[in-house]
This record gives C-alpha cells, structure tokens and sequence, in this order.
C-alpha cells in the first residue's frame, strides 16, 4: 500500500505579445504597460445573528470529551470503527494566487485548508445544547488528527494576525473539523517549449506522512471540495480551469 494522494491543479497560461526577452529560451514575454488606478478599501465586520450558537455552555476541559477510561484513547491511532479505514474530508479556499516565479518555478498561495473527520472514541459534554463546541487549540496534543502534508510544499507559512488562524469544532455527530489558514509556496514544473503560447499546470498536492489506504483515506468534500476566488488577477496569467482529483495507489 501507499500513501493516499489529492491533487488540485490550476492551468496558467501566459499572455502574448512583445517586449523583455524570456530568461529561459530567449524569447520576448509580455509587455506590461503601467496605469492610474483607485483603490477602494472596504472594510466589513461580520456578526453572527443572535442565537445561532445556541446556550452558552459552560467551559469545557479535555476531559470532558475523553473516554472515561483513557487507556481506550490512542491519539497515535486513527478512530477506525468496525475496522474500517478513516474517512477524511478535504475542503480547499484559494484566496489568492502570487508570486510567480519562472527561475524557481513556484508560486504561491493564500488558502484556508478545511479537514474533517468523526472520532467516535470521543464523548459529547453533557451539557452541550449547541450544534457544535469551538474547542481549544491546545487538547490538538491530546487528540487524533490526520498527518496530512502538502507535498510538493517548499514553505508553509501559518497565519498568526491577529491571533493564530486556525480552529477546531466538535459537532454533535462527534465529527471534528479543523480549519487552518496558511500561506504556501509551492513548485511547479514548468515547460517553455512553446513559449509565448504556452499552458502551465500547477498542482497543490496532499498526502497522509505514514498511513496507508489501509488506516487512513483522504476524499475531497462532496458537497464544495474547491473554491477559488474569482477575482483572483495575475499580471501575466490567466487562471483558466481548476478542479480535483485523486491520485491514491492501491
């Protein structure tokens, strides 16, 4: 068995036209030409409608949510139930595409990166009312959660303005989500052999670091698996097509 794999690819063709010579085959790139422009800056504070979160429940420990036998508790084990492999479900927010670079032949990207999960080892607080409990960041070291990596990754950068973008729930149906910000840079190979009507192919690539299909699968959210901005502008690039796929090898 081998690692479970997703691939999300975003096609990048460059423009044409004339002007500065192509470091790589000598060949003129794309002009660029400067304007005046406005910049509006909007800024929007979001609320949540009152009552949506539901009661206040009162403040939860970890071991309000640990078996009451702890030995039961492997977090270095996934929650397989009726020794089934773990389901994990990936959800991808492209929030901005940059810097890229033909030298280096990376780019990078501003995503959120969503990973959910049910964990049926768990208990439920017995006061929880609310749909779901916003856990703290620190019981991650007492829990299970998917070894996930980006693979073709060369930096990750986590957000941490103004307080450390990422955030853990636990749903009544002891699902977990775990949702992170994080800004990557990331290679891509690139092919200039028919520069300037050339089409690059840029992955973003996932992959369990020591579970196989047999412990751990990684499926993309049937519901919004992918969402990329569409105001997304790039100077000398158009985003052209994006879209999933799955590269497991049984």
């Amino acid at each position: 068995m081998t690692h479970f794999l997703h691939i999300a690819e975003f096609g990048l063709p460059s423009c044409c036209g004339k002007g500065k010579m192509n470091p790589h085959l000598g060949l003129p790139s794309c002009h660029v030409t400067a304007s005046v422009s406005i910049l509006y800056i909007i800024y929007v504070a979001c609320l949540l409608p009152s009552g949506t979160l539901g009661h206040m429940d009162r403040a939860l420990t970890v071991e309000d949510i640990m078996p009451l036998d702890r030995t039961l508790y492997d977090k270095m084990r996934p929650p397989k139930k009726d020794g089934k492999a773990t389901q994990v479900y990936f959800h991808v927010t492209v929030m901005g595409i940059d810097s890229i670079n033909e030298n280096s032949m990376t780019y990078a990207a501003d995503i959120f990166f969503a990973q959910t999960w049910t964990d049926h080892r768990l208990r439920l607080p017995e006061n929880m009312t609310s749909e779901y409990r916003l856990l703290d960041l620190d019981w991650l070291k007492a829990l299970w959660r998917p070894d996930s990596f980006f693979k073709n990754a060369k930096q990750v950068t986590f957000q941490t303005m103004t307080i450390p973008n990422h955030y853990v729930w636990l749903y009544q149906d002891f699902r977990i989500l775990y949702m992170v910000k994080l800004t990557l840079v990331l290679s891509c190979a690139m092919n200039f052999a028919i520069y300037p009507h050339d089409t690059q192919f840029c992955k973003l690539q996932m992959e369990s670091l020591s579970h196989t299909t047999e412990e751990l699968v990684f499926e993309w959210d049937p519901d919004v698996p992918l969402a990329v901005d569409d105001r997304i502008e790039l100077p000398q690039q158009d985003i052209v097509k994006n879209y999933t796929s799955d590269c497991s090898q049984l």
